[in-house]
């Protein structure tokens, strides 16, 4: 997904360029009709020379597999060439000629490189400092808008520090936006409670790997879990504990089971599933007795009038030995199945059912 996403952005940014590269094409046409013939031959060595050269070569740069994560930088740099050779061609035009030539390029350069290209925040101050200190070294040596100089130069200052503060408040709301979104993201999954998927993210990673299973010709397990008497014990120590239980139940079925793939839910309520692939029957038993041994090793004090004098669950397991044309609801109903014998059987202990 990171991948097609990149080459996506490589494509926009390029097709960005192109459209730049046209523009300054339509600038060039524009800027012939309308200045003075002795200024039309180092005006057209500026931008046939410098500039264009230079906008084709990042479109070339932008091939390279270091294009992307160097693609700020190589803007910032754009945005530098295009302003300065601007301020050479003022610089030309009025030393040679007495001409004026317009110094609204250099805002335009700035905007098209720090929005359209999208030079971050840092970089676009830096090279907005840059491009104002330039501009005001050549006001200095050369007043090309005479009375006009010092408004000419707090024009420029002030668009580019414009340019730069709103591309930090951009990033800002970017930024703010991805972590609210990776926040919403997370909510829609995790059971807040227990950091568990919750009931809808539980089902659907569950069916994710029991098609995956079926491809892979793998067994396939579904496991419930159920806190016993829980309330009992929600009624003899408050929900806050009852809360902690609900955690402490979570951390266990985590401590059992750690791989990559194995699946954690809480399916609601004190009721929990662990969906797992790959396994045997005689490891599931071990899973469910490693879960019962922690339980009592954590000698959590249950009510009084409890089943039994510590906490503990009750657990319900099937093993197909192949997922073929079984679905996620079928095995879910054959573990609920065993979770009510294992609870029939006294409690804090387990059943398992078989299936193929």
């Amino acid at each position: 997904m990171e991948v097609v996403r990149r080459h996506r952005e490589k494509f926009r940014l390029r097709v960005a360029l192109l459209i730049g590269t046209s523009l300054l094409g339509l600038f060039i046409l524009a800027d012939i009709v309308l200045l003075p013939t002795p200024l039309h031959e180092f005006y057209l060595q500026n931008r046939l020379l410098y500039q264009l050269p230079f906008i084709l070569a990042v479109i070339a740069f932008s091939y390279s597999r270091f294009f992307y994560a160097n693609r700020s930088w190589v803007f910032a740099g754009l945005m530098l060439v295009l302003t300065f050779a601007n301020y050479l061609l003022i610089y030309q035009s009025w030393a040679l000629h007495g001409f004026a030539f317009p110094y609204e390029g250099t805002i335009l350069y700035a905007f098209y490189c720090v929005f359209a290209l999208g030079v971050s925040y840092k970089l676009a101050l830096v090279a907005s400092l840059l491009s104002i200190a330039g501009f005001i070294g050549l006001m200095m040596v050369a007043p090309v808008y005479g009375d006009r100089v010092m408004i000419s130069t707090a024009f420029v200052v002030g668009s580019l520090f414009i340019c730069a503060y709103a591309k930090y408040r951009l990033d800002r709301i970017v930024i703010l936006l991805k972590t609210t979104n990776k926040k919403l993201n997370t909510l829609s999954r995790e059971d807040e409670l227990t950091s568990l998927l919750n009931r809808r993210a539980l089902m659907k990673e569950g069916e994710r790997l029991l098609s995956l299973s079926k491809r892979q010709k793998l067994s396939f397990a579904v496991i419930m879990l159920d806190l016993d008497d829980f309330k009992k014990y929600n009624d003899a120590f408050g929900h806050q504990q009852g809360d902690e239980a609900i955690v402490t139940q979570a951390d266990v079925m985590r401590a059992v089971f750690q791989r990559q793939t194995d699946i954690l839910g809480r399916y609601g309520g004190e009721e929990f599933m662990i969906i797992v692939s790959g396994v045997s029957v005689q490891d599931i038993e071990q899973s469910c007795q490693l879960i019962l041994d922690n339980w009592q090793q954590r000698a959590l004090p249950h009510a009084h009038d409890a089943t039994a004098s510590m906490v503990s669950c009750s657990i319900g397991a099937v093993v197909a030995s192949r997922a073929d044309d079984l679905k996620l609801e079928e095995l879910i109903n054959n573990a609920d199945n065993a979770l009510y014998q294992a609870k029939a059987a006294g409690k804090a202990t387990y059943k398992l059912s078989t299936l193929n």
